[in-house]
């Protein structure tokens, strides 16, 4: 009985230590934010309309695992939904961020079937995808960063001679963020595609996909931070007077986009 005492002593004060230690750690970290956007628009192609997205991330020492989700309006005559789920693990150290990214959208592929969450075919229309990213941010002090994705896992294909081709579609985008005192701050991005991609529709080869800028405002309290932004971004790629503003219950296509909404971070 008292080498069970002991032992559930020792037990119970390596416990409380390694509480201890994990909360003195600062190699360990975990976060978690909602956001609620007007539009939701990625890499300057119109994805859906009001959506709300939540994520969560844990850490340690530079290695990190997130999952993010969106439901979201296809557009606001909400005449579907785009729910979408994503998956990353990744590792950061110095600037340097090396990460791998499944997304999974619950559409169906071209035949009518559910789409399935591990299923790395190449489709024209398919559920899942998955690319590499390798990002770097200079410091806070110079604020510049560059991101390059390419997609190598899931849909991303176009027909050649009546069979798929993949076409490993790349994104590249370079950032600058301003601070512009009081909280707020300016980010600025330009986004480009190398060559055919899905960005252009596997049309043509290199294009500027991205020219825009968010402006943040960030609100410090004892339980988080909430935040308030809008975001514009221009699509400079095959633009005219056609398609530059479209009708807002049929936004898909539109080059010129308003994103405004707010969000809530742990």
């Amino acid at each position: 009985m008292r080498w069970r005492t002991i032992l559930i002593s020792i037990f119970l004060l390596f416990s409380i230590m390694t509480e201890a230690e994990i909360k003195k750690d600062s190699l360990f970290a975990w976060s978690a934010s909602a956001t609620l956007t007007s539009n939701y628009i990625w890499r300057g192609l119109y994805v859906a309309g009001p959506s709300l997205q939540a994520d969560a991330t844990v850490s340690y020492a530079g290695l990190f695992a997130n999952m993010w989700w969106n439901v979201g309006a296809t557009d606001w005559a909400f005449s579907g939904f785009n729910p979408e789920v994503d998956l990353t693990l990744g590792y950061s150290r110095w600037g340097l961020t090396v990460l791998y990214m499944h997304m999974f959208y619950f559409d169906r592929y071209s035949d009518g079937t559910p789409s399935r969450f591990f299923d790395f075919r190449n489709h024209l229309k398919g559920g899942t995808t998955g690319e590499w990213r390798v990002s770097y941010r200079v410091s806070d002090r110079i604020p510049l960063s560059c991101l390059v994705a390419m997609r190598t896992f899931g849909r991303d294909g176009y027909e050649v001679n009546g069979k798929l081709k993949r076409a490993y579609s790349t994104y590249i985008e370079l950032g600058y963020d301003f601070d512009l005192g009081e909280d707020w701050i300016l980010a600025a991005r330009v986004g480009m595609t190398p060559a055919k991609s899905l960005y252009t529709g596997f049309k043509g080869n290199f294009a500027v996909m991205l020219a825009g800028a968010k402006l943040t405002k960030n609100w410090s309290l004892a339980c988080g931070t909430v935040s308030a932004f809008a975001h514009v971004m221009l699509q400079p790629w095959n633009v005219n007077k056609n398609n530059l503003i479209l009708p807002i219950t049929a936004a898909r296509g539109q080059k010129l986009s308003l994103a405004v909404g707010c969000s809530y971070e742990i």
